[in-house]
């Protein structure tokens, strides 16, 4: 599990999805720069912890190639609308979409997500890792 403050990665991505998905990478795989002049380096001395969090960050970037960097900030930014107690008491890892303050057509459009039951799905929070490999 990974815990995330999207509203600090937004800002230190200035809303580039594939910065964005750099730090992503770098939070999850806990990554250092090797140089200066790597891309990560001027991420590398921020705390982007929060309360937001991805159940399988790993499944996520494994299969990252198959989405949009687009895709997946839309899926960041969505999944930290969340609550963090309700997955704690229910396991529940679906989002509410009155809890959703934008058009819903967004979700409609990503590979990452869909609605069931006026419930977001995130494709790899309620995967089983056998299935997505």
């Amino acid at each position: 599990m990974l815990f995330y403050d999207w509203e600090k990665i937004f800002d230190a991505a200035d809303g580039n999805p594939r910065s964005m998905y750099l730090i992503l990478k770098m939070m999850a795989q806990n990554s250092i720069p090797d140089s200066r002049h790597s891309e990560i380096y001027k991420y590398s001395f921020k705390d982007f912890s929060g309360k937001s969090f991805l159940i399988h960050p790993d499944l996520l970037l494994y299969n990252a190639y198959r989405h949009s960097y687009r895709e997946i900030a839309q899926y960041l930014a969505l999944a930290s609308m969340r609550p963090l107690a309700d997955y704690a008491t229910t396991g529940e890892s679906s989002l509410d979409v009155r809890l959703i303050e934008f058009d819903l057509e967004l979700i409609t459009t990503n590979s990452l997500l869909s609605i069931k039951n006026d419930k977001v799905h995130f494709l790899y929070e309620e995967a089983n890792q056998e299935t997505i490999h």
